[in-house]
């Protein structure tokens, strides 16, 4: 009973981790046709943590014994839920704005236009 515990109190922080992320993207409210892309993101980030925690605790390798009797070492089954969910996870960002592709972004330089006009006006003095 503890993992469903444990996975909702996940679910319930990480909702409100990316409420709070979206308000200050968007001047401190949650426009409404966000709402159930922030639960759906958090379900992900969610169960994205209970495969990690699985193959945390049961390592990342496996070993089974094949057909013939040998043992071999192979990946952790969630490990390919694990990455799919990261991926999902990272749609889900992508949908909000909340990627590092959004964060790397330089800012429009409001004074463009000003420094234009002086190395404009630079030149003509110069030509002069």
């Amino acid at each position: 009973m503890a993992k469903v515990k444990d996975y909702n109190s996940d679910l319930e922080s990480y909702i409100r981790d990316v409420e709070a992320q979206v308000k200050v993207d968007h001047g401190g409210r949650i426009p409404e046709h966000l709402n159930l892309t922030i639960r759906n993101y958090a379900y992900a980030l969610a169960t994205r943590d209970m495969y990690l925690k699985k193959i945390l605790k049961d390592g990342p390798i496996k070993t089974e014994t094949n057909t013939a009797g040998f043992n071999v070492e192979k990946q952790h089954p969630l490990c390919s839920l694990l990455y799919q969910q990261e991926i999902l996870c990272l749609n889900y960002a992508k949908a909000l704005g909340g990627t590092a592709a959004k964060a790397a972004q330089k800012p429009e330089d409001p004074d463009k236009s000003k420094s234009t006009d002086k190395l404009n006006e630079f030149l003509e003095a110069t030509r002069g």
